[in-house]
């Protein structure tokens, strides 16, 4: 599966390289733009047809989209699993009732948070705060990549368990075997994955 995830992925057109700011503040030699795939239905079908296998057997209540890109997953997980949805803000949204949960969240269910990818999980930190301050149990988090830079022990720190479809690396070695990527930029990117600090210095 590990293939045919990653194929789904390239032909959607997620992988970039060059010199990018990411949302930490840090700089990255690669960009992935997951949220492009939508615009893929082959691919965006592949994907979340295995995105549902993962949440069922989470046995959860809810499914939660990360704003923004989150949201498209969790609703298409919802469908097919037949699932009710919510998505959570990054902040209040500061008028009406000053949401942080745009849906229908009860006491005690039991919520899996759905987003494209994690680099170090800060920002996931804010999205089960929200859901755990509507009394709701957010223990999972569910993205389709992990870049490895420290998310598994960021949410472990907030007891929350990451599951991800596939690793950065595992894309980028896929990408390679195909020639998809050329030699200087596979080298570039793993070094940097390897040792992200040591790289942006």
């Amino acid at each position: 599966m590990t293939d045919k995830l990653s194929k789904a992925l390239c032909d959607a057109g997620i992988m970039k390289f060059g010199l990018f700011s990411l949302a930490s503040g840090r700089k990255s030699p690669v960009y992935v733009d997951v949220r492009v795939l939508p615009s893929t239905p082959a691919s965006f079908s592949l994907v979340v047809d295995e995105l549902v296998k993962k949440v069922k057997d989470m046995k959860i209540d809810v499914v939660a989209g990360a704003e923004t890109a989150g949201i498209p997953l969790a609703a298409a997980i919802a469908i097919k699993a037949k699932l009710p949805m919510i998505y959570v803000r990054k902040r209040p949204k500061g008028y009406g009732t000053n949401s942080f949960i745009e849906g229908v969240l009860q006491k005690d269910q039991k919520v899996v948070l759905i987003d494209d990818m994690i680099t170090d999980g800060r920002s996931k930190v804010r999205f089960i705060e929200g859901i755990r301050n509507e009394g709701a149990i957010c223990e999972d988090v569910l993205v389709i990549i992990d870049r490895e830079q420290g998310g598994t022990d960021t949410l472990a720190a907030e007891k929350a368990k990451l599951h991800s479809l596939s690793t950065l690396k595992e894309v980028l070695e896929y990408m390679k075997s195909k020639k998809l990527v050329d030699d200087d930029n596979y080298k570039i990117t793993i070094n940097y994955l390897n040792n992200p600090e040591q790289w942006n210095k």
